[in-house]
């Protein structure tokens, strides 16, 4: 028997991608034929939020994911706190261009972690075709923010627990990075 959804897709920052983000993904890939991971904020970084170009963020996913998921970085529409409408049609919009140029039709699936209110992006008739995937972040407690600062504080065990071992040689350039943030920001 095939899998229950043909196209799923997730949304995240991945500013730093961990284990967390990975059940998301290993989720998406066990119930969808077709998998499309989009980076956003993709125009962002350097900054205490967003330190990461999206060009590392995608080789770090891509590194973890395999062939097993699409990854595309998508642009914030106006700015990283807009959950309007006009915020949701751009995520479909972005979304559906790619189930085209793939041929694998519209997205039926949304899978996301349980701390955002993403429904809220959609008006009803959007969300009517479809299903949505929402697991729960106590079932991996970490967040990027703890990983950030655990690199900033030199606390590599703790990064390395909760970062998948083919991201281990990232480690210095993510400090370095970090640490660069840290030194220009107010």
């Amino acid at each position: 028997m095939g899998k229950p959804f043909r196209f799923g897709f997730i949304l995240g920052r991945f500013q730093q991608l961990h284990v967390g983000h990975e059940r998301i993904i290993e989720m998406g890939n066990s119930m969808c034929e077709h998998l499309l991971v989009l980076v956003g904020s993709a125009q962002l970084q350097g900054t205490k939020r967003n330190p990461f170009p999206v060009d590392l963020r995608m080789k770090m996913l891509r590194e973890v994911c395999g062939e097993g998921a699409c990854v595309r970085p998508l642009a914030d529409y106006t700015n990283e706190t807009d959950h309007s409408y006009a915020w949701g049609q751009y995520l479909l919009e972005a979304v559906r261009g790619v189930g085209r140029e793939e041929g694998w039709g519209k997205p039926d699936l949304m899978i996301t972690g349980n701390d955002e209110e993403r429904e809220l992006w959609f008006p009803p008739e959007e969300l009517a075709e479809l299903g949505r995937l929402i697991v729960p972040r106590a079932w991996i407690p970490i967040r990027a923010t703890d990983l950030r600062q655990a690199i900033l504080a030199g606390d590599r065990l703790f990064w390395e627990k909760h970062v998948n071992p083919r991201l281990h040689p990232y480690y210095d350039e993510l400090r370095e990075r970090l640490a660069a943030v840290e030194e220009t920001a107010p």
